[in-house]
């Protein structure tokens, strides 16, 4: 195959990145932090070198984009710009070492939301809102690889996912790409700028409400403050924060249907009401847990119970009180809703609610089957039948996404992890939902006292998570590059 086109593709994926660097400058100048704003503007200039080097470099070679050139792109793109996005931390002296650079902004971009940086009181604004900055942009490239990209593939059974939004019929995935960016970009723009403005409305200050409306609409999990959430202090931040999280982790093309007045979208995507109605059990069942194991007040036991059970689904991992001490009981609840993640289509993590509904759906048949051993029994997703091939590549997902846990729970237990902490870190970045690892570890593990060589493991993890994992298998497998 050509690498030109991929080539020429990361190089303006580079030059748009370099622009969005000059936002933390204006921010850091705007707070008096002429150093950090130099800082930000010297990587987007070396960023913008590369990008435009690239670009130039691959003039004159054949345009279009082969299927495994699609999925190199997706895969190159994330570790790319994690290692441009990672410059700041470094120099501006966030983090000690270069790994530690590159696994807070791969973090941020995959939407994991896995910090090793502490002290953030202490640092310059600037900084805090690249965090958060880096995650909205990650969120953005996640809703675009979900809507436009994977499922086009065909990976993991994404094949059935059904989009509100027109997406080009026969176009090229370049094409599919450009227009999707463009569209969902207002769409996920809007939605961040409603949830800024109702964090402010709700008291929480400008700088704080713009980052966590970010983190927030991107499932990230990213906070200003040491404290986390526990620093405001605020229950009516925290259910403009369940909303939101909510909503990050629908099906964005919902709204696009919505707001072209087609009503009855929500009501036909088959995610909808079963995302909701499982929200609203798990946060039934941590409430009453937390009432009852927790020694919780009523109104204590519902705020912080709903907030931890929608931030665990959602996989966005934001903290509402660092210093609960969560029962056994709640903890596996966590894990389970970090395993399913949201909806398809949403910057959620985890393996999808549509995985987990297929899944049953084709358990019931086969029960069926028991029964009458020569029937017919389709599987359908909303109203359209599910193909074999569809189902097949479902399983191979979950084959992968199993395996490729216990492979990082097994490694991250020969760096000396005990075994419930290397199970935790695992699963909080396979599903990308890292933020909230004191919900299920205990909030004194920390990211930030791994050896280097678990640190990259889990880098590994963000990515396989953030590309479904069949992809990334896919690429490393011989046969794919002989056909």
């Amino acid at each position: 195959m050509s690498f030109t086109p991929v080539f020429a593709f990361l190089g303006r994926l580079l030059t748009l990145f370099a622009m969005a660097m000059l936002l933390p400058a204006a921010v850091a100048l705007a707070y008096g932090e002429s150093g950090d704003a130099y800082v930000f503007a010297a990587t987007a200039s070396v960023t913008l070198f590369f990008g435009v080097g690239m670009v130039f470099a691959s003039q004159g070679g054949t345009r279009r984009i082969r299927r495994r050139g699609d999925l190199l792109l997706a895969i190159v793109s994330w570790p790319l710009l994690a290692a441009f996005a990672a410059a700041p931390f470094y120099f501006l002296g966030a983090t000690e070492t270069p790994v530690d650079a590159f696994f807070e902004a791969l973090s941020g971009l995959t939407t994991t939301g896995a910090t090793v940086i502490s002290g953030l009181d202490g640092l310059g604004r600037g900084l805090v809102f690249w965090r958060a900055w880096l995650q909205w942009i990650g969120g953005l490239g996640t809703i675009v690889l979900a809507v436009a990209v994977l499922p086009m593939l065909g990976v993991g059974g994404l094949q059935v996912f059904r989009s509100a939004m027109p997406l080009g019929g026969q176009a090229t995935l370049e094409a599919h790409i450009a227009r999707s960016a463009i569209t969902l970009s207002w769409i996920y723009g809007g939605l961040t700028m409603l949830c800024i403005f109702a964090l402010w409305i709700a008291g929480m200050p400008v700088f704080d409400a713009v980052a966590h409306g970010f983190s927030a609409l991107s499932t990230g999990g990213f906070s200003t403050r040491d404290a986390a959430l526990g620093a405001f202090d605020n229950p009516l931040v925290e259910m403009v924060l369940i909303v939101f999280m909510l909503a990050g982790a629908m099906n964005i093309t919902i709204y696009w249907a919505l707001s072209h007045a087609r009503f009855g979208a929500a009501r036909r995507d088959p995610e909808f009401v079963p995302l909701l109605v499982l929200a609203i059990v798990a946060a039934v069942i941590a409430a009453n847990l937390l009432a009852r194991l927790g020694g919780f007040e009523a109104f204590d036991a519902i705020r912080h119970g709903i907030f931890a059970a929608v931030s665990a689904l959602t996989t966005t991992g934001f903290i509402s009180d660092e210093t609960i001490p969560w029962p056994p009981a709640l903890l596996i609840l966590f894990l389970g809703l970090m395993f399913v993640g949201g909806a398809s289509g949403s910057t959620a993590g985890g393996v999808k609610l549509m995985r987990i509904m297929l899944a049953l759906r084709h358990g019931r048949r086969e029960l069926a089957r028991l029964s009458h051993p020569h029937g017919v029994v389709r599987i359908h997703y909303g109203t359209a039948a599910v193909p074999e091939q569809a189902m097949q590549a479902l399983w191979s997902f979950f084959v992968f996404f199993m395996s490729g846990f216990a492979a990082l729970a097994v490694a991250l237990s020969a760096f000396g992890l005990d075994a419930p902490d290397a199970i935790s870190m695992a699963l909080a970045t396979l599903a990308n939902a890292g933020a909230g690892l004191p919900l299920v570890a205990g909030a004194e593990v920390s990211y930030a006292v791994l050896p280097d060589p678990a640190k990259w493991v889990l880098c590994l993890g963000m990515i396989l998570g953030r590309l479904e994992v069949v992809a990334v298998v896919a690429l490393l497998t011989p046969m794919f590059w002989r056909r």
